[in-house]
């Protein structure tokens, strides 16, 4: 009995010393690093493929919740870059122009000049311009540039400033730097597009003259609608006007005094019979009269009106021809560059928020 006790003491403390010391015993932190290591890097894989899917399916703010949650979990990785420029990539989606704009600079300050980096996030500000319109700026920044990308977006922003000359020297430009048959079939589109602009039918000052001749004739001319209708309807409510105007209208019977001495004229052939005008065969006196009276000054007021306004109309017409042209072209622009996006050259390399 003695040994059965002591036999169970003995497994029992054999048990209780190996889960003691049978265990990983941790020495310093590098030990518990290497402990943790492939759990981190799943989650840090986790989190990159998360936050990618969230921004692929266009659901940016909380994309940015995934992009700064991993700067905070690991600061100093090697993703650093490609995180700032997928924030900007968010906010750039989300028309957050500023906050775009700040995180692209601060990759170009912590990337080395002219690396890939730095000159992804270099074109994307020349692109966030261009969607504002700020062409001047675009011109400024590219000027003397031998950049070819630089050189795209100098000439789209020429483009859309009209300077067709300086639109054509810059894809010369691009053209000649990238030599590549690639570009070199993109650029020729715009070759034909700058073409057909130059030779745009634009509106001369002659036929919006004659047209002016009919009232709103000068603004259908210059295909501006609103200004037309306006322009007709007050012209026809003027001339209804005139036609329908009247200053002094009498009409009704003609009643005569009793005492025949008051009546005028006096005739020995005039008598009255039950108050009514009566006279012989040869003195005719009407039983009733109406008379109208219409003042000059009733009907020139609304033609002067009227033609006052179209030869305002005929004045107008001319002045804007230039303003009419600028629109025609501008318009031309708009489906252009509508169909030869800015996208099409945007090939450059990007940093890319993968784990490779």
């Amino acid at each position: 009995m003695i040994r059965f006790r002591n036999l169970i003491v003995l497994i029992l403390t054999s048990i209780l010393f190996n889960g003691l010391f049978g265990q990983q015993q941790y020495l310093d932190v590098e030990d518990i690093k290497d402990e943790w290591k492939d759990f981190t890097s799943f989650q840090r894989q986790e989190l990159v493929n998360y936050t990618n899917f969230l921004y692929n399916e266009g659901f940016y703010e909380r994309a940015l919740l995934g992009y700064f949650q991993f700067l905070y979990k690991y600061p100093k990785d090697e993703l650093e870059i490609a995180t700032y420029f997928q924030i900007a990539k968010c906010y750039e989606s989300m028309e957050n122009w500023d906050l775009a704009k700040n995180y692209y600079n601060r990759i170009i300050e912590k990337s080395e000049l002219d690396s890939t980096d730095s000159n992804a996030a270099k074109y994307q500000i020349l692109f966030i311009n261009l969607s504002n319109k700020n062409y001047d700026l675009i011109i400024e920044k590219t000027n003397k540039s031998k950049d070819p990308y630089e050189m795209i977006f100098r000439a789209y922003a020429h483009f859309e400033k009209l300077e067709w000359e300086d639109s054509r020297r810059s894809f010369k430009a691009a053209e000649s730097i990238f030599d590549h048959n690639h570009y070199t079939k993109l650029i020729k589109s715009w070759y034909r597009a700058i073409k057909t602009a130059e030779s745009a039918p634009l509106k001369t000052k002659t036929p919006a003259l004659l047209s002016s001749l009919f009232p709103g004739g000068g603004f259908v001319y210059l295909d501006q609608k609103e200004n037309a209708i306006g322009l007709i309807t007050s012209t026809i409510l003027l001339y209804s006007a005139v036609l329908s105007s009247s200053s002094n209208e009498k009409n009704g019977e003609i009643f005569l005094a009793n005492n025949k001495q008051k009546n005028i004229p006096l005739d020995k052939g005039f008598n009255l019979l039950d108050s009514n005008p009566s006279a012989s065969s040869n003195y005719f006196i009407p039983k009733s009269m109406s008379t109208t009276q219409k003042k000059s000054i009733v009907i020139a007021t609304p033609v002067l009106v009227a033609l006052g306004l179209q030869l305002a109309s005929g004045w107008k017409s001319v002045k804007d021809i230039d303003e009419a042209n600028k629109k025609l072209v501008l318009r031309f622009t708009e489906r252009v560059t509508s169909k030869l996006t800015i996208s099409r050259f945007m090939d450059y390399p990007k940093p890319e928020f993968i784990i490779k």
